[in-house]
C-alpha cells in the first residue's frame, strides 16, 4: 500500500484523490489500533463541527471529520460514544449553562484536544501535534503582540508547556525555543516579514511540509508513512480551497475575535 502511494508536492493544485477518500479506504485494509490513529487527523474538523452544533453558530458542517451530523447531534445530547475530551467538553459546557460561543469555550476545547492526542502511545503522533501546537501558539503570540492584544487569553494551554510559558511571559527571543522546537529561528523570522497573510500561511505550510519529510524519512513501510501523506494531502487540499482574498477574510476574522475578546471569570477559562 505504501509503495503505491502517489508522489505529493506542495506546489500541485491537485492530487488525484481527497483525505476523505483516502480515510474510508485505509478503514479497510488498517488493523483497528493503527486506523485509530488515522482517526486523529480528522479530529480538528470534528472539533469544528462540535462548536458548530452547540453553539448553532451557522458555520457550514465540515465533512473532513470522522463524525456526521447526526451522529454528533445525537452525542451532544448524550456524550457516550465520543472521544473523552469531546465528553468532558460537552460536559463543561451543559455545567455551566453556556449558551454563546466565546474564545474562551474554543480555546478551552482546543487545549483538552492537544491533552488527548499528546498522550497518545504514538512518537510521530506526539511529536506532530506539539509541533503543531507549538507553531500555533508562536503565531497567536506574535499576532498579539503586533496589535497590542493581551495574550493568555488568546494561547491554547497543557500540562507542562515550556512554549506557553515562555509566550505568556512576552519571551521572543528565538533561541529561547530551540530545545522545544528546532526549526523556532525560521518561524519567528517568517512571521516577522514584511508579506501579507496568505505569503506567510503558505511558507509556514512549507515548513510543516519539510517537517513531515524530515520526521518520515526513516519510516519505509510503516504506519507513520501513511499519516505523513494524509498531512500532506490536507496541507495540499486546503490551497486548492483558498485564494487571496480568503486570505484577506481570515486577517478580518482573526482580528474580529481579537477585538471581541473578553476576560472570563477565571473558574471557567482554566482546564482543572
Amino acid at each position: 500500500m505504501v509503495a503505491g502511494l502517489p508522489d505529493l508536492f506542495f506546489s500541485e493544485n491537485k492530487t488525484g484523490i481527497d483525505s476523505l477518500s483516502f480515510h474510508d479506504g485505509l478503514k479497510e485494509v488498517l488493523n483497528e489500533s493503527d486506523f485509530q490513529l488515522i482517526k486523529l487527523l480528522f479530529l480538528p474538523s470534528d472539533n469544528k463541527n462540535l462548536l458548530t452544533l452547540i453553539f448553532q453558530s451557522g458555520n457550514d458542517f465540515l465533512r473532513s471529520g470522522n463524525f456526521n451530523k447526526s451522529f454528533l447531534e445525537e452525542q451532544i445530547a448524550r456524550p457516550t460514544e465520543i472521544p473523552q475530551y469531546m465528553v468532558d467538553f460537552v460536559l463543561w459546557v451543559k455545567n455551566h449553562e453556556i449558551k454563546t460561543k466565546f474564545p474562551d469555550a474554543e480555546n478551552i476545547l482546543h487545549s483538552m484536544f492537544y491533552e488527548y492526542v499528546l498522550q497518545v502511545r504514538n512518537t510521530f503522533i506526539q511529536q506532530w501535534f506539539s509541533f503543531e501546537l507549538n507553531l500555533k501558539n508562536v503565531l497567536t503570540a506574535l499576532n498579539c503582540r503586533n496589535f497590542n492584544y493581551k495574550t493568555e487569553n488568546q494561547l491554547i494551554k497543557t500540562k507542562n508547556s515550556k512554549v506557553h510559558d515562555l509566550l505568556i511571559n512576552n519571551q521572543f527571543k528565538p533561541n529561547l525555543y530551540e530545545e522545544e522546537m528546532s526549526c523556532a529561528e525560521i518561524i519567528f523570522r517568517i512571521a516577522e516579514l514584511d508579506k501579507n497573510m496568505v505569503e506567510k500561511e503558505r511558507m509556514m505550510d512549507n515548513l510543516k511540509w519539510e517537517w513531515l519529510d524530515e520526521h518520515t524519512f526513516f519510516h519505509y513501510f510503516t504506519i507513520e508513512k501513511i499519516l505523513g501523506f494524509l498531512l500532506k494531502l490536507q496541507i495540499i487540499e486546503r490551497w486548492i480551497k483558498m485564494d487571496a482574498e480568503t486570505g484577506k477574510q481570515l486577517l478580518n476574522k482573526l482580528l474580529n475575535e481579537l477585538k471581541t475578546s473578553y476576560n472570563f471569570p477565571v473558574e471557567f477559562s482554566t482546564i482543572k
